[in-house]
């Protein structure tokens, strides 16, 4: 215990770390901040918002859909149809806001009902799809192949979330976004490739490695230390940007509206097919983002142990999530044709969004197995490996 107390203070608790930490904790509290403001105004707009949106709030109503229909047409011929933009054009007009968000919302609960257009190159989703699909399948015979499997098990899920309500939960869709989107990744996994890249790399560079290594204390200790010191790391890096992005988001309003929401209610999640409350998707995501910087840490703790750079190991795992990112950010087109490898790269396991916001499951030895728990398995491999590797790499090293 003495020895991992002993890395974690070299690691994290030293005077240019905690200088770091600082910054991202003022640089975490701006985000928090600003992307709420940004989408609404002061106190006084939020708190009219709320009372507007709660007299609209529950399940669709077409006479409040034909009221939101016309003012979105009158705003979005000025400002354009990008939601958020006009949101950020007339954030001090909340009727106008909400009756936006109530046409997106009419246009969720359409989508629920009749499906994606047919051209869509994303997942089946919605009632009447799904019942088409699976009619046409059962009209082939096919009822035993994975497609019919995993389009039953949709419409199942589907038809027992139900159809989605409307809820003015904008405290929690400024979070998601915050914690879901690929802004995350830059603003935390490029400071944790920093704090991280020191654990091997500082005393590679000075070759004090191989003393260390072959100290009384062993090897083993020495790297099993240094990887808990790591994973410590970086979950006290995550949990700062949580906290910040959570606080300083819940301050500018005061109010934790909607949380008992289910999770369709939010925009980017109108998809998912897991029965959680808005709150329980809140503890999800932010365990994910733990595991998920964890996973990533040990990567590059990983390259560190082979680097003789602290510089070079930071630059080897930002280009890993730059390409990572850079093909999930190439299209459809490219997503398809390299399947798994988008799917289970760090620009997509890591964001909840993509984990958590659909209906995505995998044909394993004829078993339906969903992207949650395939992302749980694939991280915890490379994680796994990972480590193995930064054994193995320094056992080689140690001296006789």
């Amino acid at each position: 215990m003495s020895l991992f107390r002993f890395e974690l203070r070299k690691l994290l608790f030293n005077r240019k770390t905690l200088l770091l930490l600082l910054c991202l904790f003022v640089l975490y509290s701006v985000v928090g901040l600003t992307s709420t403001m940004f989408l609404i105004g002061g106190n006084d707009s939020y708190r009219a918002y709320e009372e507007l949106a709660a007299a609209w709030e529950g399940s669709f109503d077409s006479e409040k859909a034909a009221e939101a229909e016309m003012i979105y047409h009158e705003v979005s011929a000025r400002y354009g149809t990008d939601a958020r933009m006009i949101a950020r054009s007339v954030k001090d007009q909340p009727e106008i806001i909400l009756a936006v968000n109530y046409h997106a919302y009419t246009e969720r609960v359409e989508e629920y009902w009749n499906g994606t257009p047919p051209e869509s190159a994303e997942n089946s989703y919605g009632i009447a799809l799904l019942q088409g699909k699976i009619a046409e399948l059962e009209s082939q015979g096919k009822q035993d192949t994975f497609a019919y499997r995993e389009l039953s098990a949709a419409l199942q899920r589907l038809e027992e979330l139900g159809e989605p309500e409307f809820v003015g939960a904008l405290l929690w869709e400024n979070l998601f976004n915050n914690w879901g989107e690929h802004m995350m990744q830059f603003l935390l996994f490029v400071p944790l490739a920093f704090v991280i890249a020191p654990v091997f790399a500082m005393e590679r560079s000075s070759g004090m490695d191989n003393l260390i290594l072959s100290s009384r204390n062993g090897r083993r200790k020495i790297v099993t230390a240094k990887l808990l010191s790591t994973l410590a790391a970086s979950t006290v890096v995550v949990a700062l940007y949580l906290a910040a992005t959570f606080l300083f988001g819940f301050l500018p309003h005061g109010s934790f509206h909607g949380w008992d929401a289910a999770i369709q209610s939010i925009p980017a999640y109108a998809r998912s097919m897991f029965p959680w409350k808005v709150w329980q998707l809140a503890a999800v995501g932010a365990a994910w983002l733990i595991f998920t910087g964890a996973a990533y840490s040990l990567i590059i703790c990983f390259i560190s142990s082979r680097m003789k750079s602290q510089m070079g190991t930071a630059g080897v795992s930002l280009a890993i999530l730059f390409v990572n990112v850079g093909l999930a950010a190439m299209g459809d087109a490219v997503a398809q044709r390299l399947g798994a490898l988008v799917d289970f790269g760090l620009a997509n396991v890591t964001l909840m969004k993509e984990v958590f916001g659909g209906y995505k499951v995998f044909d394993v030895f004829g078993m339906c197995i969903s992207y949650p728990v395939m992302a749980v398995f694939v991280l915890g491999a490379i994680a796994a490996v990972a480590a193995f590797g930064t054994y193995r790499g320094q056992k080689s090293r140690a001296l006789p």
